[in-house]
């Protein structure tokens, strides 16, 4: 009897430690290996109405390219556990500097004011080349020097408003109206087909978009008036954090997955050059 109780003893030992092992083990494949770290979560805010980019889908969820490349990089970093929030593109820096995230991402350019405040990733995951959009009727405007005086339409925190002001200090007598503004798509579109605003700056694709979605009768002009790429941003000084997307990132490259991850969802490779 005796013995058969200590048997039974060191069954249910032996379990509970298989079961300990068990856990200590799962938790060491997420923290990266070392059963004794803990997972850190992180907040990363994303846009909420930039389709294909990054937008909610029927049910209410935050979708598109950026969360598709961010959730690749989620994968790459068990060490790291992400969160993610959408919101209006505006708020995703201040919410950044206030700390209420860790991450962003939402198509963003750099540009010296930015990298005053912000940590950028220093691989890019994305080539932006904006051109001067106006109406299909519209002749005579092949570059920006062609549109002194008339009105450009920009929503908050573009990077586009940044290219216009550079050019407006360089062109004195020749400067551009801005109207920085928040309005719908449906807004925007009607706006420049009544006059409203005389053109935009947009990329070939949200252009193509517009037109097949909206019927917008919207076309580019001349050569590209800023040619750059997109970057993940950090809270300035977080060099580590920065340096984990960076080696995530050129995985991702490396591997093609984020060649993939751009036809599949942007409907082409924009991810090397345009």
């Amino acid at each position: 009897m005796k013995k058969n109780l200590f048997e039974k003893i060191v069954t249910i030992s032996g379990a509970v430690v298989m079961a300990v092992f068990a856990l200590t083990s799962c938790e060491g494949k997420k923290s990266g290996g070392s059963g004794s770290s803990k997972v850190k979560k992180l907040y990363v805010g994303v846009g909420n109405s930039y389709k294909p980019y990054c937008y909610i889908d029927e049910n209410g969820k935050p979708v598109g390219y950026e969360l598709e490349v961010l959730k690749a990089i989620d994968e790459l970093l068990p060490e790291y556990e992400f969160e993610f929030e959408a919101t209006e593109f505006a708020s995703l820096f201040s919410s950044l500097s206030q700390k209420k995230y860790d991450v962003i991402a939402h198509q963003i350019e750099y540009n010296p004011d930015r990298a005053e405040k912000y940590e950028f990733t220093k691989e890019t995951y994305t080539t932006f080349v904006t051109y001067i959009t106006v109406p299909e009727s519209v002749s005579g405007i092949s570059s920006l020097e062609d549109l002194a005086g008339k009105t450009a339409v920009e929503s908050p925190g573009d990077n586009g408003i940044w290219y216009l002001e550079q050019f407006n200090k360089n062109h004195p007598g020749k400067e551009i109206k801005i109207d920085i503004i928040k309005v719908s798509t449906d807004e925007s579109v009607a706006g420049l087909n009544s006059g409203r605003w005389d053109f935009a700056v947009r990329t070939k694709r949200d252009v193509e978009e517009l037109n097949e979605k909206y019927n917008a009768h919207l076309k580019v002009v001349g050569e590209p008036i800023q040619q750059s790429s997109t970057y993940i941003l950090f809270q300035k000084g977080n060099v580590e954090l920065r340096d984990a997307f960076d080696n995530a990132i050129r995985q991702l490259k490396s591997s093609g997955k984020l060649r993939q991850i751009s036809i599949d969802v942007i409907g082409g490779d924009y991810t090397e050059s345009e």
